[in-house]
Order: C-alpha cells, then sequence, then structure tokens
C-alpha cells in the first residue's frame, strides 16, 4: 500500500503483511517427531528403572552431555582441593611413621600435588567425561599407592595401622569427589586388593590387627559405595523427570499458544476476528498517539451478499467468503496493518501511518481486487460478479473527540453511503465526519 512514511513495528504487528495475524509459537514449537520419540523413552525409562544406574543410549548419551559441565566443576573444585587437604596426612606421617618423614614430605609436596594440579589442568580440557571420571579413579589410586607405600617401607611398629588412612582416601573418592558408581567399585576393590598386597610385603605384619583394618576398609567402601549408589540413582531420576516436565511444559505452552491464536482467528477466513482487531486495534491507537501518526480504518462490506446466498447456497456463500479475505490478504500487503473479518459478510482493516489520500487509494486496490476475482453473482442489482463497497475513515489521536470507537463509526458511516449511493465504490470520511466525498468508483 502506498504510504508516505516507513512503518515502524507495532505491538503484536503481523510479520508478513496486513493479512496475517502476528506469527506465534505456538505452531512452531509443537513437540516436534523428536521430542515425541524423546517423551517416549524417557516414559519407558521411567517405567523400566535404571537399576544398573544405565540409560537407553540414546538417553545416556544425552545424560553424559546434558551434565558434563556440572560434573566437570566437581571434579575440579574436588581434584584442586585434595591436591592440598591430603598433604594433611604429613601430621599422620610423622606421627605414625617417623622414619619415612622425610620421603612422606617430598612424595606428597613435590610429587603428588603437582600431579594433581597438572591432572586438572588437563581434565578441563578434555571433551570425554570418561578421561575426566578416570582422571579422578586415578588420582584416588595415587593416593591410596602412595600411602599403602610409606607403610610398607617403613619399620615403625605403627605401620600396619597407619594403612586405616586409606578408609579417608575411600571416604574422599566416594563421598566428595562422587566418582560414578561403577568406577568407584572398581577403585575400592583395586585399594582393598593394595591393602592386601601391602600387609603381604610387611616383614612381620599382625594379623589379628590386619584383619580388622581390612575390615573396616571393606565397611567403608559398602556404605560410602551404598550412599553414592543412592545418589546416582537419584540424580538420574530426577534428570528423567526434570527432562520429562521440561517436554511436558514445552507441550502446555505450544498448546496454549495455539488456542491463544486460535482465539485470533476466524475460523473461516483465517483473518483476524473482531475481538483481536478491537485488541491490536487499541494498541495501534496508542502508537499512533505517540508517534503523531494517522490511523485508517477500511470496512468493508460484500454487496448483496445475502442474495448470493439465496442463489447459490451457503457452501458457495463460504467459498466467496474465503476469496475476498484472500483478495483482501493480496491487496493489503504492508507489515503492521491487520485485516478481520468483523461479522457475517463484513470486513475491516486498519492501516497505521496512513493519511486520507493513501487510506483512499489502498480502498480502490480492494475494490478492484475482489471485483476482478470474477465471481458470477446471478441475483445482484450491482453487478453480475461478486462486488464491494468499502467507507474509510482517517483519524489522528489528537484529533478532537478523536477515539477508536469514533474512527470506526465515522469508517461505517461512510461505508452506509458508499452503500446507500449505488455500492461497489469506496466512499472516504472527511475530517471531523462532518461531510463525504466520492473517492472511488463511480
Amino acid at each position: 500500500m502506498l504510504s508516505s512514511a516507513p512503518l515502524h513495528a507495532s505491538p503484536s504487528a503481523p510479520a508478513d503483511g496486513a493479512g496475517a495475524l502476528p506469527a506465534t509459537a505456538g505452531l512452531q514449537d509443537m513437540l516436534r517427531p523428536q521430542d515425541r520419540e524423546l517423551a517416549n523413552h524417557i516414559d519407558a525409562q521411567l517405567r523400566d528403572g535404571h537399576p544398573w544406574l544405565r540409560f537407553q543410549p540414546h538417553l545416556e548419551q544425552r545424560f553424559i552431555q546434558e551434565t558434563g559441565d556440572a560434573r566437570l566443576r566437581t571434579l575440579l573444585i574436588a581434584g584442586t582441593l585434595v591436591a592440598f587437604v591430603l598433604n594433611l596426612f604429613l601430621l599422620a606421617d610423622r606421627a605414625m611413621i617417623p622414619d619415612r618423614f622425610d620421603d612422606a614430605l617430598r612424595l606428597r609436596v613435590w610429587v603428588y600435588t603437582p600431579i594433581v594440579l597438572v591432572g586438572m589442568w588437563i581434565m578441563s580440557r578434555l571433551p570425554q567425561l570418561l578421561l575426566r571420571e578416570l582422571l579422578a579413579v586415578g588420582a584416588s589410586l595415587l593416593a591410596g599407592l602412595l600411602h599403602l607405600g610409606l607403610a610398607v617401607s617403613s619399620e615403625s611398629p605403627h605401620a600396619l595401622a597407619y594403612t586405616t588412612g586409606l578408609v579417608m582416601i575411600i571416604i574422599y573418592a566416594n563421598v566428595f569427589v562422587r566418582t560414578r558408581f561403577w568406577l568407584s567399585v572398581a577403585t575400592c576393590l583395586a585399594l582393598l586388593a593394595f591393602y592386601v598386597v601391602a600387609v603381604w610385603w610387611m616383614p612381620s605384619p599382625n594379623l589379628a590387627l590386619a584383619v580388622p583394618i581390612g575390615l573396616i576398609h571393606v565397611s567403608a567402601s559398602v556404605f560410602t559405595l551404598y550412599y553414592l549408589y543412592g545418589l546416582e540413582h537419584d540424580e538420574r531420576q530426577n534428570y528423567l523427570l526434570a527432562m520429562r516436565q521440561r517436554l511436558l511444559q514445552k507441550e502446555l505452552n505450544a498448546g496454549n499458544r495455539e488456542l491463544e491464536r486460535v482465539s485470533r482467528v476466524d475460523p473461516l477466513t483465517r483473518l483476524a476476528n473482531r475481538r483481536y482487531f478491537d485488541t491490536y486495534t487499541e494498541q495501534l491507537w496508542e502508537r499512533a498517539r505517540r508517534d503523531d501518526a494517522e490511523l485508517a480504518i477500511l470496512m468493508l462490506d460484500v454487496d448483496c451478499f445475502k442474495r448470493y446466498n439465496d442463489r447459490h447456497g451457503h457452501p458457495a456463500g463460504d467459498a466467496c467468503l474465503i476469496a475476498v479475505a484472500r483478495a483482501l490478504r493480496s491487496s493489503l500487503r504492508r507489515p503492521g496493518d491487520l485485516i478481520a473479518r468483523y461479522g457475517g459478510e463484513e470486513f475491516i482493516a486498519v492501516l497505521h501511518r496512513t493519511s486520507p489520500q493513501h487510506a483512499a487509494s489502498a480502498a480502490e486496490r480492494v475494490r478492484e481486487a475482489v471485483e476482478q476475482l470474477a465471481l458470477h453473482h446471478g441475483d445482484s442489482h450491482v453487478s453480475d460478479v461478486v462486488t464491494v463497497s468499502v467507507g474509510v475513515a482517517t483519524l489522528k489521536p489528537s484529533d478532537r473527540q478523536a477515539s477508536v470507537q469514533h474512527l470506526i463509526a465515522l469508517a461505517d458511516e461512510a461505508l452506509y453511503h458508499a452503500k446507500n449511493r449505488g455500492r461497489n465504490r469506496v466512499w472516504v470520511s472527511q475530517l471531523g465526519g462532518t461531510g463525504f466525498r466520492s473517492g472511488g468508483h463511480a
């Protein structure tokens, strides 16, 4: 449509022309086939459970990817802290194996701590979660080997009791680092095997003490693994429930948006309905008030439509209205304007930043487009084809006594004059609504 000024985006303005409603996310965001398939997988997994702490391959991959960042943060924090906290074992080294304290100091401060810190740096750059977990396991096993190695090489009578420090390493791995359950099982078994070998290599181990210490290690492993299993099982269960909730919320939001969209649309012509037109026009009026711009209303009526219905039948009448709506959409394509079915065979359009001259030109283009449809009308006293009469009114919100209701009333009155003066013509209301002039077909 002709216009002397560009149209800026208005509230909820149609994105692809006056004939279309504002794009809504309802149709676009309805659950895609892959989302529905994912929902089915989640439902099946929730139904079957995951006692082995493994999902179906598709879900397992998503779980690893979506929890990877949070898991990496946990591993980095735990690894960095343990690099320094395990140096507190030096207090036990001094008290229980003083003959190996110098070695313990060197190994803990100058070997173990740098290795762990470098490992954390490498871990932060590894994309694979499994490799990150293996590095965490390696830190635990290295701590256990270092501790048991000091005990085996010591001649202190407290060397065997010193191995109880292995419990702290088990607790660290299973409670603080929270290594994945099956890796923790392997880690605990490996540490227990290291303990058995360490006792075997001691010169004269006290089996009466070695057995209960071993039982302490086994108990610490079992209890912390039980805790870890429940923790990981709950994490996985909550992940499935949260993901299912997101999909349900997405579907609900899409359904609500679709309902909102449907509530704005006339089901026959697919134009806006009257309720949405009223809401939209009020928004556009406020925009025009801020911009001190003119707003135009085109009110259209299909000439002799009742006779068309009576002559050709209601299905043909519906087809006629659909064709007229299509002609309106093709004639008024400027973004920000809106066409609506106002009731029965009556249509209405609101045009933003439009002078009376441009509104009249647009109305005449609409009238011609409908006439060029060449829909045969066998019982019209106006023409052999379907035609429309158009009333046009333009106001600025700053005009005296201006309002949306007054603007629509002026357009309605102009339409009355167009129909009263022979139909198939455009009639433009002059400013203030006190006079009328012919604006189109005579």
